[in-house]
């Protein structure tokens, strides 16, 4: 909402004055000479901001600028001056604009200029203006305006504006969505240096939620629209229920648009319609992914989708990852494994049971080539997603698995049933940069292993936070926490893949994929039913679109359940760079063992799409 600050001008003097004034010679005035012939005077910190929206100031260092173009800009820096000035709270300020000596408002847009031979921008800013008193009435009681909008503090269009739009905003989530500004006095006191502040609110009527019309859909079925966004049709309104209905259908993946307009007015009988204008995405997508490290190999992963395959938002994905390519070899002293191979497809019927859960049926075939171990796997299952809030969601399931593995304990066969049970928390804005918020996600999956008739309990936790610094979060803090535990069966009772390895681009970068496990009597290794795995890194942006980074991993495996008995650990330090491009960040990263017989002697190298994590 915007107030119409066009009335400021009834309260507050206007003041442009076209007669010579002396420039201003205090201490606190900054007078500086640009590679233009423009001089500002004003106080050093209003310098740098009335320079930026300056157009004069831009006009100037063109050098095919006509006199025309250079007038209607001294001309319009007036206005945008003062108004710059009214936030800062100087609402008595005058402003000079001359070239070569003459006031500009006396030149006509028709005059010539000739050349500039100088040209000056002198700003009498006057007295900072302060609350005398900060209104708004009526409020609910649930209200609580910004600590700005109070007497004694600078008085700021902006802090009014804000303080207005918070107050409209807590009337439509108390059931007034017509809530609207009816009246404002906003009168500035030159001798007491204050500006009085009060608005007035008319809250209109109550309203409850009517009918939900669809608009825009062609091959989605507008009762799975309906169910989808769950607008609870006869409840009280609130605006938060209007902005989780729209992101049900954006999170859905199958529209391109999906917009909530709400009806002009509210029926007689107290009800107000809304219609949900959307437009659907293209029905099928593909997506390509691939990297390539040192000590892992190359990976390739790709999908194929299908969006709404029956009509009512049911999503069909194929997926097929191929990774150690060119494993099984040694490269750079390290093994790498062999090619291993996964394809797998998954249906998602959004809105199952309730408008936030999602059902998910998924099958997947994988065969596993990795340095300590072979693996072939078939796995089916079902699992419920349900989004709690924004950042916020759970998950419950079953699946079944089908294990033939071969490691350190021979060969051996595994069918076991699982009930994961997960949540995750994520205020992630940019996924992809990942460059502010947290991201939190947990499983813990009880399990029945037939063939042995074990029971036990497989967890894992990954923890990441990204903290910004400076006014434009140039650099990121980046740090990471990995945790694993199995509970139950002893390790040769457990199939390969439950088990935990330290090493590699996902853990301990710098140390060869799968290095850290548990080293058996007879000399083979096997994976530890216990991890921890710890990572920080510092980016920051070099240029525009190039950035670089620092990093340090560590981790640790445990043949116990718990953590920190008799296990080993190993660290990795390293560096990397990164390029902006539309699909993400590219970025390459070196990376040493900080411990160990090879301790900074040797190099691992990682190239892929996006940031380590």
């Amino acid at each position: 909402m915007t107030l119409p600050w066009r009335f400021l001008g009834i309260f507050i003097s206007f003041a442009i004055s076209i007669a010579p004034l002396q420039l201003i010679s205090s201490v606190s005035a900054k007078e500086t000479e640009q590679t233009t012939p423009l001089r500002f005077s004003v106080k050093d910190e209003l310098l740098v901001e009335l320079q930026s929206i300056s157009l004069l100031e831009r006009t100037l260092k063109l050098p095919s600028a006509t006199d025309a173009e250079i007038l209607a800009a001294a001309k319009a820096d007036y206005q945008r001056l003062i108004l710059a000035l009214y936030e800062n709270g100087y609402f008595s300020a005058s402003v000079h604009i001359q070239i070569n000596g003459r006031e500009v408002a006396d030149y006509s847009l028709f005059d010539k200029v000739g050349t500039v031979n100088s040209a000056s921008i002198t700003v009498n800013e006057g007295p900072i203006f302060l609350f005398g008193t900060a209104q708004i009435t009526p409020l609910p009681e649930t209200t609580e305006l910004p600590s700005e909008f109070a007497p004694g503090q600078t008085a700021k269009p902006s802090v009014i504006e804000n303080a207005a739009d918070i107050a409209i905003e807590d009337w439509r989530e108390n059931s007034h969505p017509k809530a609207q500004i009816s009246g404002q006095q906003l009168i500035a006191d030159h001798r007491a240096k204050t500006l009085d502040a009060r608005l007035q609110i008319d809250t209109g009527p109550k309203a409850k939620f009517g009918k939900l019309t669809v608009n825009g859909n062609q091959r989605m079925r507008t009762n799975r629209i309906l169910k989808i966004a769950g607008l609870p049709e006869g409840a009280d309104y609130t605006t938060s229920q209007v902005k989780k209905s729209a992101n049900r259908l954006r999170a859905t993946g199958i529209f391109s648009s999906a917009i909530l307009t709400e009806a002009d007015t509210i029926t007689a009988d107290g009800y107000l319609d809304i219609t949900a204008n959307v437009t659907e995405a293209k029905l099928r997508q593909i997506g390509v992914d691939a990297s390539i490290s040192t000590d892992e190999g190359g990976a390739l992963r790709a999908f194929w989708l299908h969006r709404n395959l029956f009509g009512g938002g049911e999503q069909l994905r194929f997926d097929a990852d191929i990774s150690g390519i060119g494993g099984n070899i040694e490269v750079i002293g390290s093994d790498t494994g062999g090619t291993s191979f996964e394809i797998g497809a998954s249906l998602i019927r959004p809105a199952t049971f309730t408008p936030d859960t999602n059902a998910i049926i998924y099958v997947n075939y994988s065969i596993e080539d990795e340095p300590n171990y072979t693996l072939n796997r078939f796995t089916t299952g079902l699992t419920f997603d349900h989004r709690i809030s924004e950042t916020l969601s759970g998950s419950i399931g079953i699946r079944y698995s089908n294990i033939d593995t071969d490691d350190a304990f021979g060969q051996r066969q595994f069918s076991v049933i699982g009930f994961p049970l997960g949540a995750k928390y994520d205020t992630r804005i940019n996924k992809l940069a990942g460059d502010d918020g947290i991201f939190l996600s947990f499983e813990v999956a009880p399990f029945l292993e037939m063939k042995r008739s074990n029971t036990g309990v497989h967890a894992t936790f990954d923890g990441r936070t990204y903290k910004g610094f400076g006014t434009e979060k140039n650099v990121v803090l980046a740090t990471r926490l990995l945790l694993g535990s199995v509970i139950g069966p002893d390790l040769q009772d457990l199939p390969s893949n439950f088990l935990f390895y330290s090493g590699g681009s996902d853990s301990v970068r710098g140390h060869d994929f799968q290095s850290l496990g548990i080293i058996l009597p007879s000399g083979g290794k096997v994976g530890g039913k216990s991890f921890v795995g710890i990572s920080a890194e510092l980016r920051s942006m070099i240029t525009e679109k190039i950035g670089g980074v620092i990093f340090a991993d560590y981790g640790y495996i445990g043949p116990k359940s718990t953590f920190g008995v008799d296990g080993d650990s190993h660290s990795g330090v390293g560096l990397g760079v990164w390029y902006e491009t539309p699909i993400g960040p590219i970025r390459a990263d070196i990376a040493f063992p900080a411990d160990g017989m090879d301790k900074f002697e040797k190099v691992n190298i990682y190239i892929g799409i996006g940031q380590a994590f």
